[in-house]
This record gives structure tokens, sequence and C-alpha cells, in this order.
């Protein structure tokens, strides 16, 4: 029998109690035994169901040699740190949907789970219910994953999406989102691209191996300069706003680089039509090629879902470890970033000044100003162009980066 505390019964933890109990017989059958919850831990007091004993005291769940997986759904980085740290230590395996802990303590969690035959899983933590980590890490192992891009984080995705659709501003249309229970009350993480961050480092690692703490030096901007005229400028190319996250791993093998990034989708790309709340992520593979994961990113059972998966994992493997190669850890390189296409705005009537600063830019109307494509320019020959245009009189505006045909 595995026996299970969950750690923090808000939406996701509580949706994990049920699931195990109204889904025994299936967990069962998979798991080859019996998984039991045995207690909900969180400073509130609320009805357990039966048979699950709510405690407030951490200390309950490490005393009782029952639980032998321990839920992590608190969320944050400070008691869900302590918590899990001093699970691992004691033994027991933890399960968790916490990107944030995992994108900033991952590297040492797993070694303390390594060095005390427990494991640390954390499917949960990248796509909701979307089986992405462990096929990452599992069923493509033969392949070398050179590449990933993906819409990662569904409020932002959902703003997006209202700005495309119904032509507001995004102060607008963040104002229904929170109205609806869309975003949380402070939606900073989401809409400056935390959260996206957070959640590359994790694929990074799934994909190349590299360090979680790598997430600090990635290069990030969020949405909330995302304005009806960028969107005017995409729909002018056939194109939509997403923001995107993007992992690359260099020639050498040891380098990789990476961006979170509102970007101009083209309607041929396969994340031009993933909107709403939902999330998809693309890898490209070696001899796999290009595979695609589309789900919903969030919620009380895709994510429940993607942590009773683990549990299951622990119950088929008996635990088996998954130690890190850090020495071989490909290391983030910022400066490694290549050229790229680029989608800005200028206003109108000021074709024979681009054609002159910006030879090769391609040049669309769009209402009183012009949409401009750039051709791939690396950051420092994009940066120049920029200067040259602003000293004959041409300003451009925040540029939006742009992913090529898939």
């Amino acid at each position: 029998m595995i026996g299970v505390a969950v750690m923090g019964c808000g939406v996701v933890g509580y949706g994990v109690v049920e699931m195990l109990i109204k889904n025994k017989e299936a967990v069962r059958r998979a798991a080859r035994q019996e998984v039991r919850p045995l207690y909900m831990l969180d400073v509130r007091d609320m009805a357990a169901p039966d048979g699950v004993t709510l405690t407030h005291d951490f200390n309950d769940i490490l005393a009782d040699p029952a639980v032998s997986v321990v839920v992590e759904t608190i969320g944050g980085s400070r008691a869900a740190y302590d918590f899990t740290r001093r699970a691992l230590e004691s033994g027991r395996h933890v399960v968790t949907s916490n990107k944030e802990l995992v994108a900033a303590k991952g590297d040492e969690l797993v070694e303390i789970a390594a060095a005390h035959h427990a494991r640390y899983l954390y499917e949960a933590s990248v796509g909701g219910g979307i089986p992405v980590l462990h096929p990452l890490m599992r069923c493509l192992q033969g392949n070398r994953i050179t590449a990933v891009d993906g819409v990662v984080n569904g409020s932002t995705n959902y703003l997006l999406t209202q700005m495309k659709e119904k032509g507001v501003s995004f102060p607008a249309a963040l104002g229904e989102a929170k109205r609806l229970g869309y975003v949380e009350a402070d939606p900073a993480a989401d809409v400056e691209g935390w959260d996206a961050r957070r959640k590359l480092a994790i694929l990074a690692n799934a994909c190349f191996g590299s360090r979680f703490g790598d997430e600090a030096f990635i290069p990030t901007v969020g949405i909330s300069g995302v304005t009806e005229d960028d969107m005017a400028a995409a729909a002018a190319f056939g194109g939509a706003v997403r923001l995107i996250a993007h992992a690359q791993l260099c020639e050498d093998g040891k380098r990789w680089t990476g961006w979170v990034h509102p970007a101009f989708v083209p309607a041929a790309h396969p994340l031009y039509n993933v909107s709403d709340v939902f999330n998809a992520i693309i890898a490209h593979g070696s001899h796999v090629g290009d595979v695609m994961f589309y789900g919903r990113g969030a919620g009380r059972e895709p994510t429940a879902s993607a942590v009773v998966s683990d549990i299951i994992e622990i119950a088929l493997t008996g635990g088996s470890i998954d130690a890190m190669k850090w020495d071989a850890a490909p290391v983030f390189d910022a400066a490694a970033d290549g050229a790229r296409r680029r989608l800005t705005r200028c206003g109108a009537g000021t074709e024979s000044i681009l054609a002159v600063c910006a030879p090769g830019w391609e040049v669309r109307p769009c209402g009183e100003q012009l949409a401009l494509m750039t051709s791939p320019l690396a950051d420092a020959e994009y940066d120049a162009a920029a200067n040259a245009l602003a000293a004959r009189g041409v300003a451009l505006s925040p540029a939006l980066y742009a992913l090529e045909q898939a």
C-alpha cells in the first residue's frame, strides 16, 4: 500500500485527494497496489474525507511510517522548500506541482532525494495535465533534443486571445479575466513572464539536462506592453501574438540559450491555433522530428491528474532514483542566441527611408502605421538598424520576436 500525505489543500491539493478516492480502483490497477490518501496538511480548518486525517502539523506526517509519498501543492518557495527537504531527508518520495520551487531549488532537491534513496517528481509543474516531462525524459531519450518552443501560461494566452478576437486593450482584457477568475489577484508572475520562465527552465532540464537554476539568466519580457496596434500588425502578416518560451541547445552541446517574449506566430505554425487557456509545447528531436504536446495547462483536475501519474510512477518503479549528472550539464549562454526576425511598427510615409536603412524588411500597411517584418538579425544588428532609422526620424515600436514557419 502506498500511503499519501497531501501538503497544501487548495484547488490542486484537494483535487489530488478527490481523485485518489473517486478513481480508487483505476489508480489501484495502474499502480498494482492500493494508493490511499492518509493526511491533508493545511493551515486552515476544513472537512476531510472519511479515512483522511486533517492536520496542521507537518511532524504528524513525518511520525507516521505508513506515509511513503508526500504531495507538495503548497506553492511558493519557503514552507514548501522546508517541508519538501525534510520529507526527502526522511526517505519519503515527494511529488509536486510547484514550478516556482522546482525552478529555484530543483538542483538541490533532486540531489537530496538521491542521497536518501527517494525521488522528487514534478510532472505537474509544466503544462498542468499535459504529459510532457516524462515523454521528453523517457520516451524520447534515444533522441538528441535540440529545441523546445511553447505556449506554457494559460492566463496570458487567454488575455492575448481576448485582445485578438475582441479587439480590446490589455488593461480591459486583464480586468475581465480578473472578474472571471482566470488570473490571480496579483497577476504579475503570469503577465510579466516569470511563470513561463520557470517552466522553460524545467523544460530545458528535461530536454538538455541543464540546471534548474539557469532560470535566473533567461531573458524575459511579459505581455503587459502588448497593444492593439501589435495585434493589428500581427494580423497584417496573417499571424497572431503569443507569449512564447523558447530554448535551443547549441551545436557543441555544451551551451543552451533561450528566452520568454511576446512573439508573432504565423498561421501555418502549430502554435497559432493554441488559444484561450490551452498550452502547447513543441520539441525537436534528432530522429523523431517535431513532437507536440497540447492540452489544458492548469486547473484542478488536469493538474491533479499529473500529480497522481507521478505517484503511480513511484509505485511501479519501487522508487528507483533519478540522479542528475550536473558535471555534463550544458550552461546557459544568452550570447549564443542567433539571428531572428522581428515584427515592429513605424509611422506611414516612411517607405523611402526604410528602403535605405532597413533593406530586406517586408512592409505592409497597418491602419495609419506600417507593419514591418525584419530580415533575420542578431540583436546588435537590429539595434544598429533601429538607431539608423531613429537618426532619420523613424521611431520603431517595441518589437515582437517572430517564429518561423514550422
